[in-house]
C-alpha cells in the first residue's frame, strides 16, 4: 500500500529498507539512498520499488557535486528547476511518475528551490529579476500544495510588479484548490484572454479547467492550439460564468484589440485562419464586450452588432449557444 508517499506493512524488512531509502531521497541524501537500495538489490533485485528508487536516487546523486558548488539563491534555485524538467522526461521515459521515490525526489527538490528563491529574493539589491522570481517561488508552492503560500507569493508579485496570463494561471490554480472558485474562474478568464500561449497546460489541474479541455476536444477538435480556444468555450460552457466589471479604459483596450484582430483577419484566407490563433482571439474579445453591453452597459444595437458578429466568425458554434443559451436581445420601447 502507499500512504502519503511512503510504503506501509512494517513487518516486511525489504519494505522498510525501501520506505528508508524514500525518506532519505526526500531528505536529499542521494548518496545515501543509493547506497541503501544497493543493499537492497542484492537481497531481492525484483523487489517493487527498487528500481524506480535506485534510477530517481542515482539522477540526483549524478548532481549533487553540482549543487554543492553553487551558490545559495538563484543559482541553485534554477539549477534545481531546470533539472526537474529533465528528470521528468527521464521519468516519463522510465515509467516512474506515479512512484513513491518520484513523489520524494519532488518534495526535496521543490522544497529546496523555494527556500533559494526566497532567499534570493530577499537578497536582491535590484528588483529586475524580482516578479521571475517570485513567479518561480510560487510554483514551487503550487507543487508542494501549499497553495495558500501560493496565493500570498503570487498577489504580491502582481500587486507590486506585474500580472501576466501565466501568472494569473498559476494563482487561478491556487485559488480553485483554496475552494475559492468565483475568484479562481475569474482569473483563469483573464489569463487565457491575455495570452493563452503563456499558460503550461500540465500544471492546471482544477476541474474547471479540465472540464474546459474536453469540451474543447468536441467542439474544435482540429484546432492548433487547444489552450487559444478554453475562454471561448469556457464561455459558451458557462464554465466561466464569473463576470467582472470593466472601466472605460479597459473597454477602450478591448475595443483597440478587436480593431486590430479584425484587420489581420479580414486579409487572411481561411485555410490561414484555421492554422492561426487570430479567430478564438478575436472571438474572445468579442465575448468580453457581449458581456459589457449586456450585463453593464445595456446597448441593444451593440449587441445586436456582436450577435452578427460572432455568427459571421463561427456560426456552426454561435448558432446553436444563442439558440440555446441566449434569448434575442430586446429593443427599448
Amino acid at each position: 500500500m502507499d500512504r502519503d508517499g511512503q510504503l506501509t506493512f512494517s513487518d516486511d524488512p525489504l519494505l522498510v529498507g525501501v520506505n528508508a531509502a524514500h525518506q532519505l531521497i526526500e531528505e536529499g541524501d542521494f548518496t545515501g539512498a543509493v547506497n541503501k537500495i544497493d543493499e537492497l538489490l542484492s537481497v531481492n533485485p525484483e523487489y517493487p520499488g527498487l528500481a524506480e528508487g535506485y534510477r530517481t536516487a542515482k539522477f540526483w546523486n549524478n548532481r549533487q557535486r553540482e549543487i554543492a558548488r553553487l551558490d545559495r539563491g538563484k543559482q541553485t534555485a534554477d539549477f534545481l528547476m531546470t533539472q526537474w524538467e529533465i528528470f521528468k522526461a527521464y521519468a516519463q521515459e522510465k515509467n516512474l511518475q506515479n512512484s513513491s521515490a518520484y513523489k520524494s525526489a519532488m518534495r526535496y527538490i521543490f522544497f529546496t528551490a523555494s527556500e533559494n528563491y526566497k532567499t534570493a529574493f530577499q537578497s536582491q539589491e535590484s528588483t529586475a529579476d524580482n516578479f521571475d522570481l517570485l513567479l518561480n517561488l510560487g510554483l514551487c508552492f503550487l507543487t508542494l500544495g501549499e497553495y495558500r503560500q501560493t496565493v500570498e507569493t503570487l498577489e504580491y508579485a502582481r500587486s507590486s510588479y506585474r500580472s501576466s496570463a501565466r501568472l494569473l494561471s498559476l494563482l487561478a490554480e491556487a485559488y480553485y484548490h483554496t475552494n475559492e472558485i468565483p475568484k479562481s474562474l475569474l482569473l483563469f478568464r483573464e489569463a487565457f484572454s491575455i495570452n493563452p500561449a503563456e499558460i503550461e497546460m500540465g500544471l492546471l489541474k482544477a476541474k474547471p479547467i479540465q472540464e474546459t479541455l474536453v469540451a474543447v476536444a468536441e467542439k474544435k477538435p482540429s484546432a492548433a492550439d487547444a489552450r487559444e480556444w478554453v475562454p471561448v468555450i469556457g464561455f459558451i460552457e458557462d464554465i466561466f460564468f464569473v463576470k467582472r466589471q470593466l472601466n472605460m479604459q479597459q473597454v477602450e483596450g478591448i475595443r483597440r484589440e478587436i480593431y486590430s484582430l479584425e484587420k489581420s483577419y479580414q486579409t487572411l484566407g481561411r485555410e490561414r485562419i484555421e492554422n492561426s490563433n487570430i479567430a478564438p482571439r478575436l472571438i474572445n474579445k468579442y465575448l468580453w464586450m457581449l458581456d459589457y453591453f449586456e450585463f453593464q452597459q445595456y446597448n441593444f444595437e451593440s449587441l445586436s452588432e456582436i450577435r452578427s458578429r460572432l455568427m459571421q466568425i463561427d456560426r456552426q458554434l454561435f448558432e446553436e449557444f444563442f439558440k440555446k443559451n441566449r434569448k434575442e436581445p430586446k429593443a427599448p420601447r
